[in-house]
């Protein structure tokens, strides 16, 4: 038995090797095979290749003059050494190429009916044919060949099998391996043993040759099992097989199993004999080894004994090595023992001392104290809680629901707290409990849990602190919080209210002004009147606006309107505003932008005009000689952004350092005493320091009694793109208007003013008194323009609003404007809530209305509009809007003008188109506002053209001659109006005295930008 135990490993490792050796003698065989193959049908594709290369050669040579005899000439030089039969058959079947007379050749080496109709020089190979008389079997080789004359012949090359046996036997294939050459049916065209033999014959199993190459086990034409390996020829279709028996293959298998049968019986004549001794020798290792191991069981010395096997004789030193250790353990244990019972006691008391320090802590606690199991029943409280519940509180809590001892939604919350709990996540609440004595007690609970090792909840911790106290204070807060609000809401309503109240007689007072000082019929002293009422009204509406500015900014309501603007073009503006103040003082304004600063910059320009108004007034009314200087100035600007920096200082009274605290200070004035010398409300710095801090910059101050001021703005803003922006309208009046408006007023003096405004500015005026009229108008009449007055008796505007949008009416698309003196933001969001379009605010202007028509009802008139006007004694005098215009608005029209014919010009010459089409569509307003309906008219033609891409055509030759036309215009209607005027005595016109605006500021307003060149100098003509 053990001999076959150790002969079965060395037979199946013979078997291996055997089945490999085989398997290996195999695949040589069939490489071969392979090999031989492919050499072959590179043989015959090579021949062929040879062959149809050179029937192209002799079918591209010409046939000339049918010189038949020269091309077979040709065709034996082309085809020399190569055995077969060259023919030129016509389409009769005869070979012109035969020497003699042409003869006809057999039918089946004559080409096709559908080989003649084929392209001219495709070649073709046939299969194995039919053996002609005189000719045996042959296969041909032909393509079409164009005759000198346009005739078509066929070149044919017949090659006998023959040709075909001695290329396969030059490959010298020995045997057990055969070669073989089969045409498209399956005939065997040439073989290399026994060719002639099996010529025609049909190969075995052809069928079963798919692809281009392969193999298949069949039986040759000679009846003999074979492994036939095919490669199928691309150029003739043709298979080239070799093949090798069967028998072949299953020799080397016969012989290597011989070898292995006498291998087997060697093995097993030596493995029987050693089998034996090997089994005697281990038997006795066994039973050593057996032994050993029991005395080891038994704990017994181990013996060290020989058995002389290598492995028993390790095994029984392990057994004996182990049994050495396992006594020394056995000791060690034994002391380890007695050490650990040492400790275990010392712990013991350790644990006793913390236990009892815990105890002493906990009673200790000022806080409640208890510990909950994860359901929530109470299994630990400190003595502290006898407060709540009155005797001893482990007899009294422990056991219960810790949520029950709360009322109320103090209830819910300790339940919602102990599913926070049991889920691992801490909470606190706050809820009250009523103690022993009845007394209500707030408590601040936080709610722990006490997570194993395993990281799930074990216990809950719950600590409870008497904020009884706390609770107090924070109900007296919330109560005082509430009143503040209250007040804070009271004064919101107050400061509308008061808005109201003074903006709605203000609006009487301004509008009235307006249109009395656009009246050119009145005297100088008259005029001059009407601007006192006009300054003193303008004055009390910017103290109403700087009190509703600070409710803004207490409120939070203040917003910023970011867009491009141009610095250069700010300072000017707010120069020219102020002015006319320094000229009364006699005092110099200068003015320095630092070059290079950006052409325009992202911010909010009306806020930041505010400032500078505000700083450069204070200057000047502060300032009584010297002047006021105004520096703008930054470094190169990185990133898109400019950090620029605006510098105005004074040689004015200055500011004593003690004092300059309260500048920035809301209702403070550094000369707050009984004199009063400058006046104002001391709102100006406090609403300025708040607005550039919303902006990101700040502000700064430098002073000292007697020396002057300096105020430095320091401000980030990013640079801008201005060459497609909007261009800002000019507030001038304007009679050039055609629109249909519908006014909505409750008070009779705001309906009359109203409707003489926009009467003056050509427009058609419908008026009515309350919402419900309004409602009726707009359905009954189509309007341009709604302007709607908010507080109303009855239906409100904007509720009459919210219906209109409502209607199935066109009149629900209409444009509705409200007309208020509810200007704060709170007004504006209802506005737009209820559907309004945008908000003009009380006390309304001419300007402010010409600009609401402009952008809701712009229309203008083909003749300018006709009006009644009071007769005067100047027969040059005319109905025209631009005799309304101040001497004032005329020089700053025409200089504006001018500005804009010049940068016109040099825009065109650069061929900027976008920003030519820009001031063109900004001049369409302008000419609006100055009544000159041919310059609107040309302005919109040229704008059309730049935005078609031809600038140059006839629209702006029309547009610039309508511009100098508008120029001389402006200067014959001031000469008009110099002839009307008059004199009046020095004594009654101070000098620097002028006219005002119509919305309350200087008419240097709208100086234009050569300002900047005249600001250097003094009043009264001094440099």
């Amino acid at each position: 038995m053990f001999a076959l135990v150790l002969t079965l490993p060395l037979l199946g490792i013979l078997t291996f090797v055997t089945s490999r050796f085989i398997q290996s003698e195999r695949s040589k065989l069939e490489g071969v095979s392979i090999e031989a193959n492919i050499d072959l049908g590179l043989l015959v594709e090579r021949d062929l290749i040879t062959l149809i290369a050179a029937l192209k050669a002799l079918a591209a040579a010409p046939i000339l003059d049918d010189d038949f005899a020269r091309f077979r000439l040709q065709g034996q030089e082309a085809l020399a050494g190569r055995p077969g039969d060259l023919m030129l058959l016509d389409h009769e079947g005869r070979d012109v190429l035969a020497k003699g007379e042409p003869h006809w050749v057999p039918e089946v080496l004559r080409p096709s009916a559908a080989a003649w109709a084929g392209e001219a020089g495709h070649v073709l190979i046939s299969d194995l044919l039919p053996a002609a008389q005189g000719r045996g079997r042959q296969v041909t080789v032909s393509l079409p060949v164009a005759g000198s004359a346009g005739q078509r012949y066929f070149l044919v090359f017949a090659l006998q099998p023959a040709h075909f046996t001695a290329l396969l036997q030059s490959a010298r294939l020995a045997p057990p391996h055969f070669g073989a050459l089969v045409d498209r049916t399956g005939a065997m065209i040439a073989r290399t043993v026994e060719s002639d033999r099996f010529m025609g014959s049909r190969v075995t199993d052809f069928s079963a040759m798919e692809g281009a190459t392969g193999r298949v086990d069949a039986t040759n034409v000679g009846g003999v099992e074979v492994r036939r390996f095919y490669r199928r020829s691309p150029i003739s279709g043709w298979f080239v097989l070799t093949s090798v028996s069967h028998a072949a293959l299953q020799k080397s298998t016969r012989q290597s199993l011989w070898l292995l049968a006498a291998v087997a019986a060697s093995l097993m004549l030596i493995a029987v004999p050693c089998a034996v001794i090997l089994t005697r020798r281990m038997r006795f290792a066994a039973r050593l080894t057996k032994e050993a191991a029991r005395q080891l069981v038994r704990g017994e010395p181990v013996d060290r004994r020989s058995t002389g096997i290598a492995e028993s004789d390790m095994i029984c030193h392990i057994l004996a090595e182990a049994s050495d250790r396992l006594r020394d353990q056995a000791e060690s244990l034994r002391s380890t023992n007695q050490e650990l019972e040492r400790r275990v006691a010392d712990r013991t008391r350790e644990l006793a001392d913390s236990h009892v320090l815990t105890e002493s802590i906990l009673e200790s606690s000022p806080d409640i104290i208890k510990v909950l199991d994860v359901r929530g029943r109470v299994i630990f409280t400190n003595d502290r809680c006898r407060t709540l519940h009155g005797g001893d509180p482990r007899s009294v809590a422990k056991g219960r629901l810790w949520s029950t001892f709360w009322p109320g939604e103090g209830g819910k919350a300790a339940r919602e707290a102990i599913a926070l709990a049991q889920r691992g996540r801490p909470s606190r609440f706050t809820a009250w409990r009523q103690t022993a004595g009845g007394e209500q007690r707030w408590l601040d609970v936080l709610v722990t849990p006490m997570v194993g090792a395993d990281g799930l909840t074990r216990r809950i911790l719950a600590i409870s602190r008497d904020v009884t106290a706390h609770h107090a204070r924070d109900e007296e807060l919330q109560v005082a919080k509430e009143k503040a609000e209250a007040a804070s809401v009271a004064k919101a309503d107050f400061l509308a209210t008061m808005s109201h109240e003074l903006r709605t007689p203000l609006n009487g007072i301004l509008g009235y002004a307006d249109l009395l000082g656009s009246d050119r019929t009145l005297s100088q002293a008259q005029s001059r009147r009407i601007s006192r009422i006009q300054d003193a009204a303008s004055g009390l509406l910017r103290i109403v606006n700087d009190i509703l500015d600070l409710a803004k900014i207490e409120a939070g309501d203040v917003t910023l309107e970011l867009r491009p603007f141009s610095l250069k073009d700010l300072v000017e503006k707010a120069s020219a505003i102020v002015m006319p103040m320094a000229q009364a003082k006699s005092l110099a304004l200068d003015i320095e932008i630092q070059d290079g600063l950006p052409p325009a910059l992202l911010g909010d320009p009306d806020r930041l005009k505010q400032i500078m108004l505000n700083l450069l007034g204070n200057a000047i009314k502060f300032t009584e000689t010297g002047g006021v200087v105004l520096r703008a100035e930054a470094p190169p600007s990185q990133d898109g952004r400019c950090r620029l920096t605006i510098q105005i200082s004074d040689t004015g009274i200055g500011i004593p350092a003690e004092l300059q605290h309260l500048l920035f200070q809301r209702f403070s004035q550094v000369d707050a005493g009984s004199e009063r010398r400058f006046g104002g409300a001391g709102l100006g710095l406090a609403i300025s320091r708040h607005l550039i801090e919303q902006m990101g910059g700040r502000i700064e101050v430098e002073s000292a009694l007697g020396t002057g001021s300096v105020f430095r703005l320091f401000l980030d803003l990013a640079v801008a793109d201005m060459s497609a922006g909007p261009s800002e309208e000019v507030p001038l009046a304007c009679s050039a208007f055609e629109a249909n408006v519908l006014v909505v007023e409750d008070i009779s003096l705001n309906r009359e003013l109203i409707g003489e405004l926009l009467t003056a500015l050509g427009a058609s005026v419908d008026i009515v008194s309350s919402g419900e009229e309004a409602i009726a108008a707009v359905q009954a009449k189509s309007y341009d323009l709604v302007l709607m007055d908010e507080q109303m008796p009855g239906m409100s505007g904007s509720a009459a609003t919210r219906i209109i949008r409502g209607l199935d009416h066109p009149a629900r698309d209409v444009p509705v404007i409200a007309c208020s003196a509810d200007v704060l933001s709170h007004h504006l969001r209802r506005f737009e809530e209820a559907g309004m379009n945008g908000h003009v605010g009380k006390p309304l202007t001419q300007a402010a209305l010409a600009k609401v028509l402009i952008r809701y009802a712009f229309r203008l008139r083909t003749q300018p509009v006709q009006r009644e006007t009071p007769p005067v004694p100047s027969p040059e005098a005319s109905t025209s809007g631009r005799h309304w215009l101040s001497d004032e608005r005329l020089d700053a029209a025409r200089g504006n003008l001018r500005e804009d014919i010049r940068i016109l010009r040099e825009t065109i010459a650069t061929g900027d188109l976008e920003a030519a089409a820009c001031k063109a569509h900004a001049m369409i307003s302008t000419a609006c506002i100055l009544d000159f309906p041919s310059l609107s008219k040309a302005a919109q033609s040229f704008e059309v053209a730049c935005k078609a891409g031809a600038p140059d055509g006839p629209e702006r030759a029309h547009f610039l001659d309508c511009l100098d036309e508008t120029v001389a215009a402006i200067g014959e209607a001031r000469a008009a109006q110099r002839s009307r005027a008059i004199e009046v005595p020095d004594a009654v016109m101070p000098p620097g005295e002028g006219a005002a605006a119509p919305d309350g500021t200087a008419m240097a307003s709208s100086y234009p930008s050569s300002l900047m060149k005249r600001l250097n100098s003094r009043a009264g003509g001094r440099p």
